[in-house]
């Protein structure tokens, strides 16, 4: 008997755990772990509610204070815990909510049964058409409303009346009249969900196996299932996933698989499950059959922190996840490779200056010019003699050169590879290189059956071309997520050029999780007449792309001097602290390095505790404090509250990287420029202030 039971929690559930006190929390989870081994325990005193707004409602005790609210349906021996408050809120609850299988979807869905809202709409709309009066009751439904929500629905006439009746609706019915509303048809948003053919409305052990389920509930089998969810409550994203991303993740491909989405949809959360299901699929396959790589070493710590999330242990000793850079070394390493990476900025400096005492004598360019040309023609296109340079396409570029000009170039450019050697050097996008060469000619096995490529707009096509060499074409073989939108590095590839064909297997994330549509819009009007593509050669948009939240729309603020901008900024978190936003969810973002260690350090003297984030230090929840990064290293991280503060514009500092004065380089600096803003932009949650100094 024991066996058949099925106990689940509802997001609903995490979100009233998460705000009940620390020091209160120890019974709550004493409780989860007896209901979990055994709801049917003498111990667990099952209440009628006599208020319930549904029927199949229970209470159960937790402590003196605090109760439980558990459906149990009347067939089955499924167990669910709704919600949990102190014993007044919770039955308060009960009574505002009732919980039902869509007849036409097969979901389980939690909705409001109050009605006061319909009277107030319905008696100031009188004359007014609906929002949704086109469409028939029966639609509706298939489109996620509950029957008994119906009025609600038929009495909106406006956007701002439905944003108003989004607490009153399920998620999955709000998003979809949300989409209509925005102009997507009928038929469309009804080809994207998984419809059963038929649908038992008193079936609950049917309906918690449907993806549309499993989005808003997750079944608990174990203690440390349950221990992953309190641990990090907040963070339900990582456990509930929508449909349309779980399609993406469990199921067999025939070949690589991009996924593209604007910021906030859930593409690394996707990349990580994606990880974590073929990690399960491979459980008999010795090593790590998995390669999980990414293009910074601080967005891969990142993510091995948020996988051991979701993995069980040995499902995280199957996945490798690393650096792209990391990785490529540990691969040359094998092959008894010699040189080292290039990383340190400074020595590569001290090597052009180097380099450049070639320079052909009457030539008038700037020396960022020869460095310029180096990495975005003679790299990219990997000229090894100077007739291949003549011959590279250097499209982008302002500057014209002859034949002969490139000759007299040539020189500096093999100095500088040259210096590399005697340092036992190599730039990482040559080593790349190398390493396919290397792979071609020596073959060999590294057990790797997938791998999983996320931010994969940042990276080079060299980086790109040795991963699709890494691992054998067929099932299974590639997942890459990403969103040129977001590419803040110049790499700029093509997928099928490098190998990766994709044709047929892109998809497309549409939903924004993360920020309001106020700070969504504001983000995206940043990249107005960018031209933007979809990492396989064609251009791409953000259309159709949504945030379902809002908030207020983000200040900007225009200071005359250092001084008034840090009184602004004083301001803005002192309102911020009596508005409930916890200093941990609070970051200052800044352009550079020395920018983050300048406010940092006045943040401190001003009494502020404070956590700057860089590439040593980690975004540790347990670490208190407001924190301080740049606009590079919060890539991947999300905040309550963002104040980009000291900015000034993108054409300043594309006018400052592009001193070389070439018109190609400023254009991409620009666009780099513009999509830095938007990144930084996009990991505010519900607040972003952008403070800019004149």
């Amino acid at each position: 008997m024991q066996q058949s039971i099925k106990v689940a929690i509802s997001e609903d559930c995490l979100w009233s755990f998460a705000v009940i006190a620390k020091d209160k929390q120890a019974a709550v989870i004493k409780f989860l772990s007896q209901f979990r081994k055994n709801p049917m325990s003498p111990g667990i005193n099952y209440e009628k509610i006599q208020s319930a707004a549904d029927p199949k409602m229970r209470s159960v005790r937790i402590d003196q204070n605090y109760r439980g609210i558990v459906l149990k349906p009347d067939t089955g021996n499924v167990y669910c815990l709704l919600w949990i408050d102190k014993h007044d809120n919770a039955y308060e609850w009960a009574r505002t909510h009732k919980v039902a299988i869509n007849p036409e979807i097969g979901n389980i869905q939690i909705f409001s049964s109050t009605s006061e809202q319909v009277e107030i709409i319905s008696s100031s709309n009188n004359t007014k058409k609906g929002l949704f009066a086109e469409l028939k009751d029966r639609e509706l439904i298939r489109l996620g409303v509950p029957e008994k929500a119906i009025s609600i629905v038929r009495a909106i006439c406006s956007e701002d009346e439905l944003n108003e009746s989004q607490k009153r609706l399920p998620v999955d019915a709000f998003e979809a009249l949300f989409f209509f509303a925005a102009g997507e048809s009928y038929e469309e948003i009804i080809r994207e969900r998984e419809v059963p053919e038929s649908v038992d409305t008193t079936d609950f052990v049917e309906a918690f196996n449907r993806d549309a389920t499993k989005r808003h509930f997750v079944v608990i089998t174990d203690d440390s299932d349950l221990e992953a969810l309190l641990a990090a409550p907040l963070a339900s994203w990582r456990v509930f996933l929508h449909p349309s991303q779980r399609k993406l993740i469990e199921r067999d491909w025939n070949g690589a698989v991009r996924v593209l989405g604007g910021a906030g949809t859930g593409k690394t959360v996707v990349a990580m499950h994606r990880a974590v299901w073929l990690a399960r699929k491979y459980k008999d396959i010795p090593g790590k059959p998995v390669l999980f790589t990414t293009f910074t070493r601080t967005l891969a710590d990142d993510i091995k922190t948020l996988i051991a999330m979701i993995a069980s242990p040995a499902e995280r000793e199957r996945i490798e996840i690393i650096n792209m850079d990391q990785w490529a070394a540990g691969l040359l390493r094998r092959f008894g490779y010699r040189q080292e990476l290039l990383f340190d900025e400074k020595r590569r400096k001290e090597i052009w200056t180097r380099a450049l005492t070639r320079k052909p004598d009457g030539v008038e360019y700037l020396d960022s010019f020869y460095r310029a040309e180096f990495e975005r023609v003679v790299l990219p296109q990997g000229c090894e003699t100077v007739e291949d340079y003549i011959k590279a396409s250097r499209m982008g570029r302002g500057v014209q050169l002859s034949r002969p000009q490139r000759g007299a170039m040539w020189p500096v450019f093999a100095e500088y590879r040259s210096q590399l050697r005697s340092a036992n050097l190599r730039e990482p996008e040559e080593a790349y290189r190398d390493a396919l060469a290397l792979l071609k000619k020596e073959g060999g096995s590294f057990g790797i059956h997938s791998i999983v490529v996320d931010e994969t707009q940042d990276l080079s096509a060299a980086a790109l071309a040795l991963l699709r060499a890494a691992v054998v074409a067929g099932p299974n073989d590639m997942f890459v997520v990403g969103d040129a939108h977001q590419r803040i590095y110049r790499h700029k590839v093509t997928l099928s050029r490098v190998g990766i064909d994709i044709k047929g297997r892109g998809h497309r994330l549409k939903i924004n999780y993360r920020t309001t549509d106020e700070i969504r819009l504001w983000a995206v009007a940043k990249l107005a007449n960018c031209a933007i593509d979809d990492l396989d050669g064609q251009p791409d948009s953000l259309m159709g792309y949504r945030s379902l939240s809002h908030g207020a729309k983000p200040e900007e603020i225009l200071n005359h001097s250092r001084e008034d901008e840090r009184k602004a900024i004083l301001d803005t978190l002192t309102r911020l602290d009596a508005e409930g936003f916890s200093t941990r969810g609070i970051c200052i973002v800044v352009h550079t390095n020395a920018e983050a260690t300048e406010y940092a350090n006045w943040l401190e003297k001003e009494g502020k505790q404070i956590l700057k984030l860089d590439k040593n230090t980690g975004d540790d929840d347990d670490s208190l404090g407001i924190r301080v990064a740049t606009m590079h290293r919060v890539k991947g991280l999300e905040f309550d509250a963002i104040i980009i503060a000291g900015y000034r514009s993108p054409e300043f500092y594309a006018n400052e990287l592009a001193e070389d004065n070439d018109a190609g380089v400023l254009v991409d600096a620009l666009t780099n420029e513009r999509c830095l803003l938007h990144v930084a932009a996009t990991r505010a949650k519900k607040y972003l202030l952008v403070s800019t100094i004149s």
